[in-house]
């Protein structure tokens, strides 16, 4: 680059044409325009605006799309001394007003199609393309124009704190300054083809188009944004060397990415415009080896770019945000406290940036001045340093960490945006008389909550959708809420400003005025559909919805929804055939008045919805590697590191306890947490609810390790680097985990109880082979009683799946299945079916959360059993954990399955009878009079821990004429043996004790005891 002496941009621009004339200087699909062809345009339209009178000074409005005219249109008004203004059509008119009027723009440069609504403003303008009309002698020369360093060079508007968006300016010598030193850094060669990506309002698109131009390269334009699944491929056609994306956009790039064979022929990334998170620069580097990684940062204030980070591993935390490096050479930085003095390494404050990249400051008087002041360590008196509202702090490294904003200004996918400038918009609306907004974290991304409060308090309610319509024609689309809450006032302070912790979190919207109801008393809403809409305020403890709310989206979940479908059965008079497809509805994201249609039909006897379509054998299908004999194979009779899946269940923790008393290895726990300490608290607070301690020995020895992550993610939460760690250390598998559910479809369960267990089995095949000790359930076999087969042993082929009916059941099916599979090429596998894990055989100990308690309580709560053949085939929890165990340590594991049950199972009678022995009075009913009650209670008690349950009783099995509670009756449920548990267990002591009376005593004392019963 030539940066000798003072040149501007635009004056180096002019030398670097004449040295690369004929080389293609920016690319958008199948049109080029060379260096030279892009010199002679922009000198022409430069003389154009000259002859209206446009130079320093002056502002110019940039009014179209991502183009090459867009480029010529910037190179143009430098050229003629004047300030360039990017504005994107589709902006609302008053937008572009008050841009107009806060800057005295006095040309506006666009495409013929943009004319029409421009007009009225009295201003010049301009088509690039009109200056070939050879009537117009122009000049091929730039244009002899006086241009100061100190003059603008450009102008960019971001969010404004007063609610009026700022509109910064930036200086030539600002703007010199940048292209000169982010080149150091970046290295951009005539050799390099480079996106332009960022949007054009967003300041880094001038970064992107000069920084290209200035070093000879080729600029690629897209023709549109290119989606991130989209992306790899565009970038290979378009033979694309540099790119630089925002870090949101960038992560679902790398996600599509994953799933390519080869990486795209990029050789330097930059990201920036937020936080970068660490996880995703480690996903980069391997997914990209070839390319540089860089993290941007800087802001609009000071010249787009402050400091970079050239990414490596070792550079990057375990987690959270990557670094942003060093500043640029004549940027200075400075973290403060809250008395403006420099804090320690490590210690956070408040990032100040001053130097070359300072902005000449705000259009408007109205904007808050206060961010720019005096540098009091800089040696010139009048030098500014600007207060970035960032915080930060220096890492010993001597690199900068930015840890969140100090102030309110949000970064939304790379875009700056201040709430104030929303809460104005909100606030124009004529029935809204109070706003605030506030951002959320949803699934790792910034999103932005809208509070409102009415300007009257029976005004009627203001849908989502006309909310976010009005938001629009004030606000470009990054700045529109993701959800709007109504409030009946604001919570205030005692200072008088806005208890932001007293709002309600966006996902469960505040409970409305009282005055605030729907109008569904109108004659056009269906005498269902009311009645609908009112068990959905019960059930959802609101005072309102609308026909298009969506149930999850008001906060329903799925005990919500088995009460909903208890009273609709019950209310509206549903047939129980119907039940099913209501449920599909439901959780198909049916909104109101779709579901009061779904119940108009039901109540006929005529609703339906399409099954769900899964195809068990694609599920089924096992992509994962096994097979290869590993140098280092596991040492599964005395491992030294075990991981275990759900310990903060009932099951898990007590198999945990287990594993630590009868084996010397350290337990690695997958817990769903944010970080270890948080997964350590859960495992500590399961232990001590069931154990009264915290397995404070084992945790001081260190031999449980806590590992945040979630089966329900690819490499089941687990960072590359932490899941290839794991697969080289771990000499066992034990996965009891996985999502409980009775209500949700298999495609609800499938990630992790399905995608859970692939992972489970790509970590033990990676470098070990480690055997996977599995626990699944009976309910499995279930499929055989209703297809007419009396008898399964362990070595009967799974079969069946369509006879399930059950999305967990069905999901537990798949994954022994994928097990299975393992097991035949060569991984060590053993599967454990359980029927009911009961309570601790010494304490009583018991999850209440389960059915077995839930039916105790119901038999309680309303003195009724029915006469059915119902087993009781309780296994004691820590019996079953030491049998795991045991036969972990003791038993190749070769596939085998065990049918780890109770072989002195009793029946429903037996329960009954002890329970008036304890002084409850319970009568024998018929089955369906059993199941019209736990219907009723559903209804008039939908806090009763029977509720969520209530589905398996009124839901119909697929396949047979019965309900899927009908399905586990002893007349229907195959008899199984359990010969390989009997052999397994046989000399370890081990004797899992009758379903007796003493036992049943037991829990029913301890039941007591905690208050269930």
């Amino acid at each position: 680059m030539d940066n000798n002496g003072k040149t501007l941009v635009h004056e180096r621009f002019s030398r670097r044409a004449a040295l690369r004339a004929e080389t293609v200087a920016v690319e958008q699909g199948d049109r080029r325009i060379s260096y030279a062809e892009l010199e002679r345009r922009s000198n022409h339209l430069s003389h154009r605006l000259r002859i209206h009178g446009i130079g320093p000074g002056s502002t110019v409005m940039v009014h179209m799309e991502r183009s090459i005219d867009l480029v010529v249109s910037l190179l143009a008004t430098l050229k003629a001394g004047a300030s360039y203004l990017p504005v994107e059509p589709g902006v609302p008119d008053h937008r572009i007003a008050t841009l107009i009027g806060e800057t005295g723009c006095g040309a506006v440069i666009t495409g013929p199609g943009n004319v029409s609504h421009l007009t009225e403003h009295n201003l010049v303008l301009l088509e690039p393309e009109s200056g070939r009309d050879p009537s117009l002698a122009l000049p091929d020369t730039p244009p002899e124009v006086p241009v100061a360093e100190t003059d603008c060079a450009y102008t960019i508007y971001t969010s404004g704190s007063t609610g009026a968006p700022k509109g910064i300016r930036v200086a030539h010598a600002s703007l010199r300054y940048l292209v000169d030193e982010i080149n150091q850094r970046y290295g951009v060669t005539p050799d390099d083809r480079v996106l332009q990506f960022a949007s054009i309002t967003f300041d880094t698109s001038i970064e992107q188009i000069l920084n290209t131009l200035l070093n000879g390269a080729t600029l690629v334009l897209p023709d549109d944004v290119w989606p991130p699944n989209e992306l790899p491929l565009e970038l290979t056609r378009h033979r694309v060397s540099v790119m630089d994306l925002t870090p949101s956009y960038w992560r679902a790039f790398l996600a599509e990415l994953a799933t390519m064979p080869t990486e795209p022929p990029v050789r330097l990334t930059i990201v920036g415009g937020s936080a970068v998170h660490a996880e995703d620069c480690r996903t980069a580097l391997r997914l990209m080896p070839n390319s540089r990684l860089v993290n941007a940062y800087g802001l609009t204030e000071t010249t787009i770019t402050s400091c970079t980070m050239e990414i490596t591993a070792a550079a990057l935390p375990e987690s959270g945000s990557a670094p942003v490096g060093r500043p640029l050479p004549g940027t200075v930085v400075r973290v403060l406290d809250e008395d403006a003095r420099p804090v320690q390494p490590g210690q956070p404050g408040e990032v100040h940036i001053s130097g070359h990249g300072v902005a000449l400051g705000y259009l408007t008087r109205s904007a808050d001045h206060s961010r720019f002041r005096p540098d009091p360590w800089a040696e010139r008196a009048d030098t500014r340093m600007y207060r970035t509202g960032d915080l930060g702090r220096w890492t010993h490294e001597g690199n900068l960490e930015i840890l969140g904003r100090a102030d309110r200004q949000l970064k939304v996918r790379g875009f700056r945006v201040e709430p104030a400038e929303i809460e104005a918009a909100l606030t124009a609306h004529e029935m809204i008389a109070d706003a605030v907004v506030e951002p959320y974290d949803r699934d790792g991304e910034t999103e932005i909550a809208a509070y409102y409060v009415p300007a009257a308090a029976d005004a009627p309610p203001l849908g989502t959708r006309e909310l976010r319509s009005h938001v629009n024609e004030w606000l470009p689309g990054y700045m529109i809420p993701a959800t709007f809450v109504r409030l009946a006032e604001m919570p205030l302070k005692d200072n008088g400003k806005v208890d932001v912790a007293a709002l309600p979190p966006p996902g469960q919207p505040a409970e409305p005025h009282s005055g605030e109801r729907a109008d569904d008393s109108d004659s056009t809403v269906g005498l269902v559909e009311r009645a609908v809409a009112e068990m959905w305020r019960q059930v959802l403890g609101l005072e309102h919805v609308e026909p298009g709310d969506g149930f999850f989206e008001l906060g329903g979940n799925s005990i919500r929804a088995a009460e909903l479908l208890a009273k609709v059965r019950a209310s509206l008079g549903v047939m129980i055939t119907q039940v099913r497809p209501l449920i599909r509805s439901l959780l198909d994201g049916a909104t109101l008045r779709g579901f009061a249609a779904a119940v108009e039909s039901a109540r006929a006897g005529t609703f339906s919805v399409d099954a769900e379509s899964v195809d068990f054998g694609t599920e089924t299908a096992l992509d994962v590697p096994v097979g290869d004999s590993p140098p280092d194979p596991a040492d599964w009779k005395n491992p030294a590191n075990i991981l275990l899946t759900g310990a903060t269940g009932f099951l898990g923790i007590y198999l945990l306890r287990e594993l630590l008393t009868t084996t010397d290895a350290t337990v690695h726990c997958l817990v769903r947490a944010e970080d270890p300490d948080r997964a350590m608290e859960r495992l500590r607070a399961n232990a001590r609810h069931y154990f009264g301690h915290e397995l404070d020995e084992y945790r001081r020895n260190e031999r449980i390790r806590a590992v945040p992550g979630d089966l329900a993610e690819e490499r089941l939460g687990l960072s590359e680097e932490e899941f290839d760690q794991l697969s080289q250390l771990v000499d066992v598998i034990h996965h009891p985990g996985g999502l409980v559910n009775f209500i949700y479809p298999y495609t609800h369960m499938r990630a992790a109880n399905v995608e859970g267990t692939r992972e489970i089995i790509r970590m033990a095949a990676r470098y070990r082979n480690a055997p996977v000790h599995y626990t699944s359930t009976m309910a499995v076999i279930s499929g055989f009683g209703t297809a007419g087969i009396g008898h399964v042993t362990e070595e009967t082929p799974a079969d069946h799946v369509d006879h399930l009916s059950v999305g967990y059941v069905e999901s537990k099916w798949v994954a022994e299945e994928l097990l299975r599979k393992a097991a035949r090429r060569g991984l060590p596998v053993a599967v454990y079916r359980a029927a009911d894990i009961s309570g601790d055989s010494v304490t009583g100990a018991w999850n209440t959360a389960t059915e077995m308690c839930a039916m105790k309580k119901f038999i309680v709560d309303t003195g009724t059993a029915p006469v059915a053949e119902l087993p009781l085939d309780y296994t004691p929890v820590d019996h079953f954990a030491a049998a795991v165990a045991h036969i972990a340590a003791g038993e190749p594991a070769r596939g085998e399955i065990y049918h780890l049950t109770n072989p002195g199972k009793a029946n429903i009678s037996l329960l009954v009878e002890r329970l008036r022995s304890h002084g409850h009075e319970v009568r024998a009913v018929s089955w369906d009079e059993w199941v019209e009650r736990i219907v009723e209670v559903a209804v008039e008690q939908p806090d009763h821990p029977m509720t969520p349950f209530a589905p398996l009783f009124i839901d119909r099995c697929s396949t047979a004429a019965m309900s899927v509670a009908e399905m586990y009756l002893e007349t229907t449920f195959p008899t199984f043996s359990r010969d390989n548990v009997e052999k397994a267990l046989q000399g370890s002591g081990i004797a899992i004790p009758p379903v007796d009376g003493e036992m049943l005593d037991r829990y029913i004392r301890h039941l007591t005891t905690v208050d269930f019963l």
